[in-house]
């Protein structure tokens, strides 16, 4: 089994990344890639433990870019985690974040919420802190009844405590990766809310900057959503990657490597791993 797409307490996850490969290992996977949210920090904890658990993993970053009116998000894979361009980049997202989550908390207190920043730094115990951390303090304080109920009344896009965050452009995120030595590729297409002539447009000037492959395998993704892009990869000569999104409590219907119970990433589909498998 492989999963190319998980997350640690490094970003919005609740396992630590050695606590995700034991949880990889235990449920049958051999390779893992390690993708959190603008942040590298918990790879090479996970390469580590790897070796420990025998399992492979791929060091990776999520990063969120702009892209309007919905959402996009480049995966890289393979990346050199100290390169200087890269981490530098991830260094102001972090300070950007890190700006934006005081203005956001402000606003849950105008709301009425008692909910102060030292409680969600406790509650995110990792390097990147942000919005499921806000909404796992209001589940635990009982302002809410799920994560979901947070990010739909209070903390999504176009909510009354929603502040945008400050993002790199999807160029500027493909030539870090590239900078860094990786593999850059769209994530969940599916999210883009596009259609077949629209995505590939959209595909086509990703691949101008350098984009790699696209995320065709996903938990979200339909058996006709997933063939159409696997064809799409196959007219723009484009790798291909698939994940669960794992995030531990925070997404608990997901599973490590299966998604929802049904995903399944072929190995011969993913074959260009071995490129990073020592």
């Amino acid at each position: 089994m492989i999963d190319l797409h998980t997350h640690t307490t490094a970003s919005d996850g609740t396992y630590t990344p050695e606590a995700l490969v034991r949880h990889a290992q235990k449920e049958g996977l051999k390779i893992l890639a390690i993708t959190d949210h603008d942040s590298a920090a918990g790879v090479m904890e996970a390469v580590e433990a790897g070796e420990k658990y025998g399992v492979k993993v791929i060091s990776g970053v999520e990063i969120s870019v702009v892209f309007e009116p919905t959402e996009m998000h480049i995966l890289g894979y393979g990346i050199d985690v100290n390169e200087p361009i890269f981490t530098e980049a991830l260094t102001k997202l972090k300070e950007n974040r890190e700006r934006r989550n005081p203005k956001m908390l402000a606003r849950l207190r105008e709301l009425g919420f008692k909910i102060t920043l030292e409680e969600v730094i406790a509650e995110a115990g990792g390097d990147i802190v942000g919005r499921p951390h806000m909404a796992r303090v209001l589940l635990k304080k009982g302002y809410v009844t799920s994560i979901d109920e947070a990010f739909q009344k209070y903390l999504g896009k176009g909510c009354p405590a929603y502040v945008p965050k400050e993002k790199l452009t999807p160029k500027q995120a493909i030539n870090i990766i590239k900078k860094a030595g990786g593999l850059a590729f769209l994530a969940h297409p599916v999210y883009l809310e596009k259609t077949e002539t629209e995505l590939k447009v959209v595909l086509e000037e990703l691949i101008s900057y350098g984009l790699d492959g696209i995320e065709a395998y996903y938990t979200y993704h339909n058996e006709e959503q997933t063939r159409l892009y696997l064809e799409l990869a196959s007219k723009y000569n484009l790798l291909i990657s698939g994940g669960s999104d794992f995030h531990g409590e925070n997404k608990p219907e997901i599973l490590i490597g299966r998604g929802l119970g049904d995903l399944k990433i072929p190995e011969e589909k993913v074959s260009w791993i071995n490129w990073f498998l020592f």
